[in-house]
């Protein structure tokens, strides 16, 4: 079969579907995708009489491969010849290229350089999941900058480049959204972080940070009416752990808590899991385990 297929031929076949597909069956947007077949050669879509891809069974059973190579650190730019070369995940030996971009991003949060951020956000972002790209990248350089002007500079660029993609996203459809996402005021990026990663698994998201009350929250549950909720406590919550977490059983649906300090105080109360109400306590573990649950 050639790249360019017959339009009618290719539309009465099941076997093949548009990247949207791909996107929701991998878990990778589209701009990755479009990335990885771009710049990489890991794709090599068919093509309509109009130029739109398509894709079939065996195209999501490469980028599973892909994600595989990717998760265990491997950069994508390497990924290809490993593909070709049929090699185990064991003879492959982690990528140096995330020290790299760690180290880049903390020398230019450290020289306040706003414009060099937003270069390897986009690159970044555009060629690795959100979740590899906060694991790898984010999380580890905001670690090494320390609490101080960088980090509060670094952070002061990324929020705004994750609120525009986050925006990118929003349904077309008013119906309500899979998760709402909220958090108290300390952890704003971190909703932002999670509604990408959510996003890119096709998980429509509402995103409400800085809510000071748990009223607030419940009178958001009601009015938002999504189907789960995943908010993000902070040390002031600590206190009222019981509480709230039978507050959150209230809401009759999945509800993800995330937060060091109330894990604490919630397994001292022998309540981190209460019904469909689930604390975590490391974010990233939760946010992944908190998507398992909800697409299960």
């Amino acid at each position: 079969m050639s790249d360019l297929q017959d339009d009618a031929a290719l539309r009465e076949s099941a076997a093949y579907f548009p990247i949207r597909e791909l996107s929701l069956r991998t878990g990778v947007n589209s701009v990755t995708l479009r990335a990885w077949e771009r710049r990489y050669g890991l794709l090599k879509p068919k093509r309509t009489g109009k130029g739109h891809r398509l894709y079939d069974q065996a195209d999501v059973q490469r980028v599973e491969n892909i994600l595989r190579w990717i998760q265990q650190g491997v950069a994508v730019s390497k990924v290809r010849a490993l593909l070709e070369q049929d090699a185990t995940l064991e003879s492959a030996l982690p990528s140096s290229e995330w020290l790299d971009w760690q180290q880049a991003l903390v020398k230019a949060a450290e020289t306040f350089q706003q414009d060099k951020i937003e270069q390897m956000y986009q690159q970044i972002f555009s060629q690795y999941p959100a979740n590899i790209a906060v694991r790898d990248w984010l999380l580890p350089s905001f670690e090494r900058m320390g609490k101080g002007a960088a980090l509060a500079f670094c952070e002061s660029v990324v929020l705004p480049a994750l609120m525009a993609r986050v925006n990118q996203f929003k349904p077309q459809q008013k119906q309500p959204p899979r998760v709402l996402v909220t958090g108290s005021s300390s952890r704003i990026l971190w909703c932002y972080m999670a509604a990408a990663i959510l996003l890119d698994k096709g998980l429509s998201c509402r995103i409400v940070p800085s809510v000071s009350s748990s009223h607030d929250w419940t009178t958001l549950v009601g009015g938002v009416q999504a189907q789960s909720v995943l908010v993000f406590c902070d040390n002031e919550w600590v206190g009222k752990a019981p509480e709230l977490l039978e507050q959150m059983q209230q809401w009759q649906r999945p509800v993800g808590v995330v937060g060091a300090s109330f894990w604490l105080a919630a397994h001292d109360a022998k309540a981190t899991m209460q019904g469909e109400v689930k604390v975590y306590s490391d974010a990233l573990e939760g946010v992944a385990d908190f998507v398992a649950r909800i697409t299960d």
